[in-house]
């Protein structure tokens, strides 16, 4: 008998987009500073941890938009955008407790995908630009656990339909291992947000000779308000896909799909006995977090959003931007004089501001450790409520990682067949955070109960237009300064076999072979190292 089989395969594809899936990434060739500032979750004061900060000069611990517009210089490529990016720095904690700053590799860069989807009742959504003064925080500072279940790192991608904005949120932090091939060995390269904590140092000294990078992606599904809270979160949420698909239900506007990326040289501190510790304290990387403030020129990131086609990313084929020179000596205009001759870079015996580092699993407490000089100012939000212990939005406390047992990353068949690429490396253990007892390279879902379904020959690739497939998300990699891009579409496929009635499919193996059916597989490079590969 014939036996007709349905299935929906990921396919990552290189090919020309249009429009609508654009891109172009922001560099920032210097920081204007790092400081204890954070306008949003400690307006007025000093924040009891150190932030890296790029963008315009006029940033300060009462920022607005419109001090921003008013920046002598920015620090970032683009001469009509002044908006303000920060995150926590890394740094490495040696044995004896003493602390010093791991070096950024510029650029930073902060992408602005414009990824579509559609609303929770079906229907397409158009990007708008970001509206001067609009502000959010992306990860939770005092998170020291997880909440996801599976293993870390693991390639599935989604979508993630079931989970709340949380468990989104957690997803959308990366620790990429960098190594771009050294003496003859192969490079081994690691998809975006691959990793959601911080591996262990010796794993990175072994594994990681050109540094790591921290990777942030924001939510890009609005509702219509300026700020969200107390936590500066509740105006936006993460599609299903985290940087692309569908937005949840009263979120129905929507934004470039914002993410930041830093490279730190962690390859200058191998060998040195001791940990990498995030600048808020984090030794997990589960608290690392993101700020931003839009500050642009009146029209010209909506003009952007509509003329950028560029599908390689290049800010300089965008004719509406303007390119300044010197932005890696931008500096910030004004600090406040308690910290202007605060140590920052280290050696030194502590963090910044005496902030202590915490570990959990439980969640960590704000300022806790911080000294006299870190005042902590006001939630810019204060007349809603109290800020303290609002930092983050997470739940309370955490149940434990669930344990995993190794599995054989060569196993199935089929559609969903493994298509072997350079071989990552073995996984790495989060940092002071619990692990699996015997983590794999890569997830499986478990092989279906027998009798096994027949074997499928995966279909020959062809373009979205062949295949009728649906966009979902879109995919970068980097080679140095050079930015490939990459599609993933849902295709669903007819394929006919001969096979006999006793090999139908039971419910449970249906099950199982649906779970398979929405991993990511990668595909082997076709374009340099290092950066982002094909999934």
């Amino acid at each position: 008998m014939y036996n007709t089989v349905r299935s929906i395969a990921a396919v990552a594809l290189t090919i020309s987009l249009p429009s609508a899936n654009a891109f172009w990434r922001l560099e920032c060739d210097g920081s204007v500073g790092t400081a204890r500032i954070d306008p949003l979750m400690d307006f007025d004061g000093l924040s009891d941890h150190i932030h890296t900060i790029k963008g315009g000069s006029a940033f300060s611990a009462t920022s607005t938009a419109e001090d921003l517009l008013k920046s002598k210089c920015q620090s970032c490529g683009v001469g009509q955008d002044k908006s303000a990016y920060w995150t926590p720095p890394m740094y490495f904690m040696a044995d004896d407790g003493t602390f010093t700053i791991v070096p950024e590799k510029p650029p930073f860069k902060a992408y602005y995908e414009l990824n579509t989807g559609m609303t929770s009742d079906g229907k397409e959504q158009k990007i708008e630009a970001f509206p001067n003064g609009f502000q959010m925080i992306s990860g939770t500072n005092l998170r020291r656990n997880t909440t996801l279940s599976g293993p870390d790192p693991s390639d599935f991608t989604g979508p993630f339909t079931d989970e709340d904005n949380d468990s989104r949120e957690q997803r959308a932090i990366g620790f990429n291992c960098m190594n771009y091939g050294h003496n003859g060995s192969p490079a081994k390269n690691e998809p975006t947000l691959y990793r959601h904590s911080m591996p262990e140092k010796s794993w990175i000294d072994s594994n990681c000779p050109d540094g790591i990078r921290l990777e942030l992606q924001f939510p890009s599904c609005w509702n219509g308000e300026m700020d969200g809270g107390e936590d500066h979160k509740d105006h936006v949420a993460f599609p299903n896909w985290i940087n692309g698909g569908d937005c949840p239900a009263g979120f129905d506007r929507r934004f470039p799909a914002l993410m930041y990326e830093t490279i730190v040289a962690t390859d200058q501190f191998i060998g040195k006995s001791g940990k990498f510790v995030l600048g808020n304290g984090d030794p997990t990387g589960y608290g690392y977090h993101g700020d931003f403030i839009a500050a642009w020129d009146e029209g010209v990131l909506q003009q952007a959003v509509e003329q950028c086609t560029d599908m390689g990313g290049e800010m300089r084929s965008c004719g509406v931007f303007e390119f300044p020179e010197n932005t890696a000596s931008c500096t910030l205009e004004n600090l406040p004089s308690e910290i202007k001759d605060e140590k920052v870079d280290g050696p030194m015996q502590g963090l910044p501001g005496g902030c202590e580092v915490q570990s959990g699993p439980e969640r960590a407490v704000k300022g806790k450790g911080a000294t006299g000089s870190s005042s902590g100012g006001k939630d810019r939000n204060q007349s809603k409520g109290s800020s303290e212990g609002s930092d983050g939005g997470d739940p309370a406390s955490y149940a434990s990682p669930p344990k995993v047992a190794a599995v054989d990353n060569k196993k199935d068949g089929g559609v969903f067949a493994q298509v072997e690429n350079d071989t990552p490396a073995a996984d790495a253990p989060a940092a002071d955070a619990p692990v699996a007892e015997a983590p794999a390279a890569e997830y499986q879902a478990p092989s279906p109960p027998s009798p096994s379904p027949p074997s499928i020959t995966a279909p020959t690739e062809t373009t979205p237009a062949e295949q009728g497939g649906k966009f979902v998300s879109t995919e970068i990699y980097t080679d140095g300064r050079v930015v490939h891009h990459n599609k993933i579409v849902v295709q669903e496929i007819t394929v006919t076999t001969n096979v006999a009635a006793k090999a139908k499919r039971t419910p449970e193996a249906q099950a199982a072979h649906g779970k398979r059916g929405h991993r990511h597989h990668h595909h082997p490079m076709q374009h340099g190292v290092g950066g982002r590969r094909l999934r």
